[in-house]
């Protein structure tokens, strides 16, 4: 399977009761949250009692928008930084930036961007020259920084870069989108 960057377009209020309440990440992805265990027989012998499950009653306050950056994720990071982790400012958003949301899911805690921020990343993702972008990649480079999903010796740069590629444009499409509807946006691995 891997690693699948994902992206959710999410209201900022959302964002806000999932920050404050990082189990509720579960709930909105769909994912079955956990629940604490129960005592074990000398414990309940000892009385201790099962623990009393919270009822939260949030919901999130409207269908999520989401897209699926595949593997590509960590390519179309490293195209947009030129590292193959960290970076600055908007177009590092894949990896660095946001408020983190405290509940590992998938591969990390997810982080959440708010509307405002996301119209930062927007502008910098639309002032982005794709067809340069792709012109000045060069598979080896990939490679030797151990971009995921290390596929950069094994193809040409047509298949390899354009599937990378093709993906950026979903995503700058997504972004744009979720800017325009004024929304924030979680980045998770999953």
């Amino acid at each position: 399977m891997g690693m699948i960057g994902c992206f959710h377009a999410v209201g900022d209020d959302d964002l806000e009761a999932l920050v404050q309440e990082p189990k509720r990440i579960c709930r909105f992805f769909g994912v079955e949250e956990s629940t604490p265990p129960k005592p074990g027989f000398l414990a309940r012998l000892l009385g201790a009692k099962a623990p009393v499950p919270r009822v939260d009653a949030w919901q999130p306050s409207g269908e999520a928008a989401e897209f699926d950056a595949d593997k590509a994720w960590h390519g179309i990071h490293f195209l947009l930084t030129g590292t193959a982790s960290g970076g600055t400012g908007p177009l590092a958003f894949i990896q660095v930036g946001g408020r983190e949301i405290k509940e590992e899911i998938g591969y990390g805690c997810p982080r959440g961007f708010t509307g405002a921020e996301v119209a930062l990343i927007n502008a910098a993702l639309q002032a982005v020259d794709a067809a340069a972008l792709f012109d000045a990649a060069d598979p080896a480079q990939f490679a030797e920084q151990d971009i995921y999903p290390r596929i950069w010796e094994k193809e040409a740069k047509e298949d390899c870069l354009g599937y990378v590629m093709d993906h950026f444009e979903g995503l700058r499409e997504f972004v744009q989108a979720t800017a325009k509807s004024g929304r924030g946006m979680i980045v998770s691995l999953q």
